[in-house]
């Protein structure tokens, strides 16, 4: 799903999906399966900034490292990202209190940008705690 980002955000345009993780290529190398819901909404702030707020949930399921053996697991991701056209602009906006910001070209991804968003959420080890692994001898 390739956007014109600026105009996404200034037109007050969303997009909003129920997928499966296989419709997201880079996820499926992380969730064995699972769904995921996304929205993402174009916004102008009162300062005239544009940006995407953005939110995914689901239940997927993912790898145990302890013992590889499936383990549920719930996304949660609301994220506000605001557009910069170069990297001064990001900086600046970076530096504001509670802003994350992206460069953004003449397109985005919304697809990719969501994968981003999740991968950037997860644990570095997804382990089930102690005890409850499935596998015996995986302690």
């Amino acid at each position: 799903m390739e956007v014109d980002p600026w105009r996404f955000c200034r037109d007050g345009q969303s997009w909003e999906t129920r997928s499966d993780v296989a419709a997201f290529p880079r996820l499926t190398h992380e969730f064995t399966q699972g769904t995921l819901i996304c929205r993402v909404v174009g916004r102008v702030d009162q300062r005239g900034s544009l940006s995407l707020q953005l939110t995914v949930s689901g239940k997927v399921e993912l790898p145990c490292q302890r013992c590889l053996g499936s383990m549920p697991y719930g996304i949660e991701v609301g994220r506000t990202l605001y557009l910069a056209r170069n990297e001064a602009e990001m900086e600046r906006l970076d530096a504001l209190p509670d802003s994350d910001a992206i460069q953004a070209g003449e397109t985005l991804n919304l697809v990719d940008l969501v994968e981003d968003e999740v991968l950037l959420s997860l644990p570095l080890a997804v382990m089930h705690a102690e005890g409850e692994c499935p596998v015996p001898g995986a302690q």
